[in-house]
């Protein structure tokens, strides 16, 4: 079985500029690095591929993957946790906090995050770039049939990634039908089928992440209320591990005024999330505005789409009426999410400086220890054909 695909390309892959699937596993894989840096390297190869993707599809219009390499790097920022951490002082900011009180802050934000908080995220940012990478080498090579890389339970009791079956598949064939129109498509056309790939490759991972998500929101209500005072118990009894079925649970399976607080929790955590992108920084719970150098040309109404599977797309997951923007008031509504996520598309996607490499400050070297990746984390991989 060769990993870089069925066509053996790898040496096509390196030629042409594109990581091939060896390397993309490979970093998924490192256990060596920490997860902050592991991101920020992921958001480089996202960056390659996007490259690769424009110069075989144009450079109008950016592909799912320009915009990924922007969400992994934020990630990348948000898993620096140490004291002088870009996401802890932003925290500290945008709560009007004293500058005296950002260490403290900072702590008490650990204790509630806990390690459920780099597992959770670390997990979902790389288990995507691992299918989505390895997709989108399969449309470089134009490799038919697509036989991508897939995320499987090492544990099947405790995964963080949903099992979307076969119609996770009908959306990656669906972005993968798409993107082959794409190729001898222009213009106005062609800017259709990359918005159409791209709400359809983020349907996909959207929702594969969900468990992923609501193991790191979810994570500090139930550690103060339904946890912590059982962990003295777990210690003596050497079951400390037990604390994951808690933090695992279903919301839809909690009480209902576990429900209300976690609704309530989630609702606050949101209004902190933020993207940082080469020409703006983006506040989630806020209206998408149009950025400096875009256009509103994609912000439109389902039925003024030409492609019909498109027109289908942007009606299921788009915003309902694109003179009324919203922001998200809670991260974990899959149908909000995909919302905000299409209209950013829309705004986003014809912006050149969006195709610029992302940056990002070196950190000084740490003096931890190589991260220990816990079991609900490990990732298992398997091919699956489309």
């Amino acid at each position: 079985m060769n990993p870089a695909g069925a066509d053996g390309s790898a040496g096509q892959a390196a030629a042409d500029g594109w990581p091939p699937d060896d390397e993309i596993l490979a970093l998924a894989k490192n256990e060596n690095i920490p997860l902050y840096a592991e991101a920020y390297a992921i958001a480089h190869l996202y960056n390659r591929i996007s490259q690769a993707l424009a110069a075989q599809l144009g450079k109008e219009d950016l592909s799912w993957c320009g915009f990924a390499k922007w969400s992994s790097l934020a990630i990348g920022f948000e898993l620096r946790l140490n004291e002088h951490s870009p996401f802890f002082k932003k925290l500290t900011r945008q709560y009007h906090l004293p500058i005296m009180l950002g260490s403290p802050f900072r702590r008490l934000m650990l204790v509630l995050m806990g390690g459920s908080y780099s597992v959770g995220l670390s997990t979902a940012n790389r288990s995507i770039f691992v299918e989505m990478g390895s997709f989108h080498t399969q449309i470089l090579s134009e490799t038919d049939p697509i036989t991508i890389w897939q995320v499987e339970p090492a544990d099947p009791k405790r995964f963080l990634l949903a099992d979307l079956g076969n119609d996770g598949r009908d959306l990656l064939r669906t972005a993968r039908d798409l993107l082959r129109q794409a190729r001898p498509a222009a213009g106005p056309a062609r800017s259709e089928l990359m918005l159409g790939a791209s709400i359809a490759l983020s349907a996909y991972e959207q929702k594969r992440v969900q468990p992923a998500l609501e193991y790191v929101f979810y994570r500090a209500p139930r550690w103060g209320l339904q946890v912590f005072w059982r962990m003295p118990y777990y210690y003596l009894t050497r079951t400390t591990d037990k604390r994951q079925d808690f933090y695992l649970k279903p919301h839809s399976e909690q009480t209902r005024w576990m429900q209300r607080i976690e609704d309530r929790w989630v609702r606050m955590y949101s209004k902190s999330l933020w993207l940082k992108t080469a020409v703006s920084e983006i506040m989630l719970s806020e209206p998408l505005i149009t950025p400096p150098g875009g256009n509103r040309s994609l912000l439109r109404p389902a039925a003024t789409f030409t492609s019909q599977r498109v027109a289908e797309l942007v009606e299921q997951y788009g915003p309902p009426d694109t003179t009324k923007l919203t922001g998200v008031g809670n991260w974990l509504d899959y149908g909000e999410r995909m919302r905000f996520i299409v209209t950013y598309f829309m705004l986003y996607q014809q912006i050149q400086e969006m195709f610029k490499e992302p940056h990002h400050k070196q950190p000084g070297p740490s003096r931890r220890k190589p991260r220990a990746v816990e079991p609900v984390g490990q990732l298992v991989f398997k091919q699956v054909n489309l």
